[in-house]
């Protein structure tokens, strides 16, 4: 039979088997993301212009989704991101024209993966119309480049939009940010990683033409998808070249995307069409 001190010792000791599987839980939940493993980052909200929203810190960040929707009506754009800015813990999102007095609602996503064999960059370019550009920091051939975040910006004044464009191809970063007349200057930011191969298992992209739709939901493979490069590009010349926008985005679902690209009257629109490069995380 048990005596009051040995009852005593019994419970001391479950109690410290106890705090010590909580520590154990507690450290496990912050440690960076392990190799083969990811976390989704999701950011969620609506604001005018642009806005900073707090970021996990640890691992990482590849695009996954990107979604701006103007409250009301559809309007000239000067500036769109989602861009990480990992000093600050942060995430910079934009939608504004050039006022940036307008609401919108904005989901941003970046999956957070473990580092180990990623090596990251950015690039700051000015372009008119369409770029390309030579980045000097592919580690090698079998490095895939995918997207962590973007942001552009005209010059001057706020337009519509006739297409917006981001993508690489081997070591060549393709940018397009311009109206039908694509004569007005705008800056660019991309940040990028370029990623092994053996992470990832689909490496695929979409190409197709939507019509008399702000929306599109082509069929992808399942599972954690990232986004290595789009565009969306107005097809039609003239004065219905480009559009006021409403609705801007590119969201990974579990074996779809939805692609969008619509002004407020979007079945009185001209066709367009996509673009969605993309990768599956093992």
């Amino acid at each position: 039979m048990l005596n009051h001190k040995s009852l005593r010792r019994k419970a001391m000791a479950c109690a410290a088997m106890v705090a010590a599987a909580l520590v154990g839980l507690s450290t496990s939940a912050v440690a960076a993301p392990q190799v083969g493993v990811q976390a989704l980052d999701e950011l969620i909200g609506s604001a005018h212009g642009t806005v900073l929203r707090g970021s996990t810190p640890s691992g990482t960040p590849m695009l996954a989704r990107f979604q701006y929707h103007y409250a009301s009506a559809d309007h000239h754009i000067r500036s769109v991101a989602a861009m990480p800015l990992p000093q600050q813990s942060a995430v910079e999102i934009t939608f504004a024209d050039e006022n940036s007095d307008d609401e919108y609602s904005y989901r941003v996503s970046h999956e957070k993966v473990d580092p180990t064999g990623i090596v990251q960059g950015t690039f700051h370019g000015t372009c008119t119309g369409q770029c390309s550009v030579l980045l000097n920091t592919r580690p090698s051939t079998n490095s895939v480049f995918v997207l962590t975040g973007f942001r552009f910006a005209y010059n001057t004044a706020d337009h519509h939009l006739d297409k917006i464009a981001v993508s690489a191809a081997g070591s060549v970063l393709t940018t397009a940010f311009r109206d039908q007349n694509g004569d007005d200057p705008y800056t660019y930011d991309v940040s990028y990683a370029w990623v092994p191969r053996n992470r990832f298992g689909t490496v695929a992209e979409i190409l197709s033409t939507v019509h008399a739709s702000g929306i599109t939901s082509p069929v992808a493979a399942s599972g954690e998808k990232v986004i290595r490069g789009f565009f969306v590009d107005n097809l039609a010349t003239g004065d219905a070249g480009d559009n006021h926008i409403k609705d801007l985005g590119v969201v990974a679902n579990a074996n779809s995307f939805d692609v969008l690209f619509g002004d407020e009257n979007p079945a009185n629109s001209a066709d367009w069409r996509y673009q969605v490069q993309y990768a599956v995380l093992l």
